[in-house]
């Protein structure tokens, strides 16, 4: 099996630990695994509103570092987001997007998607506003770059799927604009995913399949697993079995993954 592994986000997601534990037991079961990385290149995210001063060239090279280590601890490949797209990709979606006026902008779609339906969440959360006429100039144009990043990443990921075909991806299932932009091309493509959410007021996690919409709950949480012993042979019995248990659920259990390499 392919598995690709999207968590733009890194440790800003509680479930990225229980991501890459089971990324990291399906590499070691022989499976091909990439992980796709973002590396800063894209204008604006939702981890930017967790900085009061705003988005800093330190602040993508954090949670790159924090991608690149899930991604280190678990013994994965990875692609970085913007090697699927070209110059001519930014240049012309900035054209497209310094070109529509404010009072388009709650109406402007991107390959029939509205692109303030994707974004909507994300303003409310950063800025209490609930309304595009609402905005500042200054979040005015940080909404754009929003635009400009659910827009990048669909063409990115859409590049990826196609060309490196992975049987199943693993994403939050947040409602971040990163994770949407990629989700509609593994929903779009006819692909498979498994949907990772934590659930703050059960502390617990909660995994969906997206083709069918079954789910899996666990109280696994793990948020500093670069901590732990990253070889599955060395982790507790409890440990492997709920493993386990959920690749069964997604229908890949040890029983269909290869041999261990």
């Amino acid at each position: 099996m392919k598995l690709s592994v999207f968590s733009p986000y890194g440790s800003f997601h509680r479930e990225s630990g229980l991501l890459y534990l089971v990324a990291n037991y399906l590499d070691k079961q022989g499976a091909d695994v990439l992980q796709l990385r973002c590396d800063g290149a894209l204008p604006a995210c939702g981890r930017d509103k967790k900085y009061s001063t705003g988005r800093t060239p330190f602040s993508c090279l954090q949670c790159s570092g924090e991608q690149s280590a899930l991604a280190q601890w678990a013994g994965v490949r990875s692609r970085v987001v913007s090697a699927a797209l070209t110059p001519e990709d930014v240049l012309e979606s900035a054209k497209w997007i310094s070109a529509v006026s404010s009072k388009e902008l709650d109406r402007l779609e991107f390959r029939g998607v509205r692109l303030w339906e994707v974004c909507r969440r994300e303003v409310l959360e950063r800025w209490d506003v609930e309304t595009v006429a609402a905005l500042s100039a200054a979040q005015e144009r940080d909404l754009r770059n929003l635009y400009l990043s659910y827009v990048h990443t669909v063409v990115s990921s859409e590049r990826f799927i196609t060309t490196w075909k992975p049987t199943l991806s693993f994403v939050p299932m947040s409602q971040d604009v990163l994770s949407n932009a990629y989700l509609s091309q593994v929903r779009r493509l006819g692909g498979e995913a498994a949907l990772f959410s934590y659930l703050p007021e059960e502390e617990s996690i909660l995994v969906e399949s997206l083709s069918n919409g079954s789910q899996y709950k666990t109280t696994l949480i793990l948020p500093d697993i670069i901590q732990m012993r990253s070889d599955p042979r060395t982790w507790a019995p409890e440990l492997s079995a709920i493993v386990n248990e959920m690749l069964s659920f997604l229908g890949h259990g040890a029983d269909l993954i290869p041999e261990q390499r």
